[in-house]
């Protein structure tokens, strides 16, 4: 038998969406480097601010979802 407390992790959507979006990001630029892929690095690195809207978006709904009255 266990003595530890057992814990539970609340799911955070934005988190996930910010590491899926790093992920990718960091992928493409190593592609790019790597002579992998034609993009030019501009696109690549709009990608970033785009990838935090997104993620300030999933992490204010997540906020109004669970304080919304059941």
């Amino acid at each position: 038998m266990s003595t530890r407390p057992e814990t539970r992790f609340r799911f955070e959507p934005a988190r996930l969406l910010l590491g899926v979006g790093l992920l990718v990001i960091a992928v493409a630029f190593v592609a790019r480097a790597a002579g992998e892929l034609d993009v030019q690095l501009r696109y690549i690195a709009l990608a970033l601010p785009v990838t935090l809207a997104l993620t300030a978006l999933a992490s204010v709904a997540t906020y109004v979802f669970r304080r919304r009255p059941d």
